[in-house]
């Protein structure tokens, strides 16, 4: 009965809360200071890639009664679908197709990932590598570990243990045990964890709360990692209230413009957290493990003030919500068929936020150095705009991405960024070429087609 390992009600509800336009993945941009050859990246995947479970694995739907849907093993991975070779476009830019590639569509009936060699940038003899999955595959962190599992000299995982489709009385039984233990362990709600959730009702109306179009755009600040550490101490903080403290100061700048109301004002973030144990790099195997808080962001327009008013909410929100708490709303939902109706409809939420810590030093892949790292998260619902911040060899980027459309004007909220991390002490690094912002109102018109 252990053996069976079905989907998590946390991954259904990335399952339920996507749609076409809006799936659910993530992945990351490694810039590459060489170009390994496909066959080269094909050859160590083949080598690293078995011995992750979900790279290998396909979800199955069981028929009536026999529960939620289950992780069996592909008939076969098939690396030539897996692994492919594209040249970067002459009028889109590294972090647009990156994005883009993230977003097409997976062949349910293999495992829910690909991967792509980037060729054709600017700058020299560089390549970049894209790495895309489901988010039911991966969460942040697991994305990380992952990049790291195919890097040189990686320590080898253990060789899993095959996981062939049980029979359907098998599944039927292992659903009834399921359900049976579900109702002895069931507790009544904590009260003040839905006060809180139902205070978020009250949330700012803005414009960015809007219903998730087919188009993304991917832009990145970084600045160093020390300064940030010392920035955010210097405030009592983490460097995650620095991210957000940066973020605040980009969106005030970016509704400014827009002639919408930024004093005395609170935007609602949902913080992501990791419900793993971050001690152990090898555990790639359990996929998407994430939870959240809410946090209430001032657009205060000092900086300083900002990051120290965010460090005590922060603080706060850690000790008095449960990360699971909002997991549980939205787990109600999906079983009530809800789930994708109230993600484009909610007013509780207007951005998210994650922060992942990546390698220290520089990693090495087939005989190239990875020289920058950039995160790749999902857009989904109308919360249109997130920020996921990446730490890797000494520098802190931070990944804006946002519905294309709704944000033309995304480059007045990056200045703001740079401005306050200026402010704060921090240097922030000028764009590599491959990777710099397009001008006011340029994105790329491209619609999530396969590149083949």
């Amino acid at each position: 009965m252990t053996a069976i390992e079905r989907l998590t009600p946390t991954d259904l509800i990335n399952v339920y809360v996507e749609t076409p336009a809006a799936p659910a993945r993530v992945g990351a941009l490694a810039l590459l200071d060489g170009t390994p050859s496909l066959d080269e990246l094909r050859t160590r995947i083949a080598e690293r890639a078995p011995r992750v479970p979900r790279l290998r694995q396909v979800v199955y739907r069981p028929r009536w009664f026999a529960g939620r849907p289950i992780w069996i093993d592909a008939p076969e991975v098939d690396l030539a679908y897996h692994v492919r070779q594209i040249a970067l476009p002459g009028t889109e830019r590294l972090t647009d197709l990156a994005v883009r590639l993230t977003n097409e569509p997976l062949d349910p009936g293999r495992p829910l990932w690909r991967v792509w060699l980037v060729t054709g940038l600017t700058g020299g003899d560089r390549a970049a590598v894209v790495f895309a999955m489901h988010h039911v595959v991966a969460d942040g962190l697991t994305t990380v570990r992952l990049f790291s599992a195919l890097a040189d000299g990686a320590r080898p995982l253990p060789t899993p243990t095959p996981t062939p489709r049980p029979g359907w009385a098998t599944l039927a039984q292992d659903n009834l045990a399921r359900r049976l233990a579900a109702l002895r362990a069931v507790r009544l709600p904590d009260v003040s964890q839905w006060r809180q959730m139902a205070a978020l009702r009250h949330a700012q109306r803005t414009s960015l709360t809007a219903p998730v179009g087919v188009r993304r755009r991917l832009d990145t600040v970084t600045v160093d990692l020390q300064e940030a550490k010392a920035a955010a101490h210097r405030h009592g903080g983490k460097v995650n209230d620095v991210v957000l403290a940066l973020a605040a100061g980009g969106l005030r700048g970016l509704l400014r413009t827009r002639g919408e109301v930024v004093d005395d004002v609170d935007l609602h973030a949902t913080v992501a957290m990791s419900l793993r144990d971050t001690e152990h790099t090898a555990d790639t195997a359990n996929g998407n493990r994430t939870g959240g808080v809410a946090v209430r962001v001032p657009l205060s327009a000092d900086v300083h003030d900002r990051l120290a008013d965010i460090a005590w909410r922060s603080a706060q929100a850690k000790a008095r919500q449960l990360p699971t708490a909002s997991n549980g709303l939205l787990i109600g939902l999906s079983r009530l068929g809800l789930l994708r109706w109230f993600s484009r409809h909610q007013r509780m939420i207007h951005f998210v936020e994650s922060n992942v810590a990546g390698p220290p030093d520089d990693v090495r892949l087939l005989g190239t150095t990875i020289v920058e790292v950039v995160p790749i998260g999902t857009v989904v619902g109308n919360i249109s705009i997130g920020f996921l911040a990446l730490s890797y060899a000494g520098r802190l980027t931070i990944a804006v991405q946002a519905d294309a459309d709704g944000y033309p004007d995304l480059p007045i909220l990056l200045s703001a960024m740079r401005r306050d991390a200026t402010a704060l002490g921090l240097t922030p690094e000028p764009g590599r070429e491959a990777l710099q912002p397009a001008p006011a109102g340029r994105t790329s018109s491209r619609r999530c087609r396969s590149p083949g």
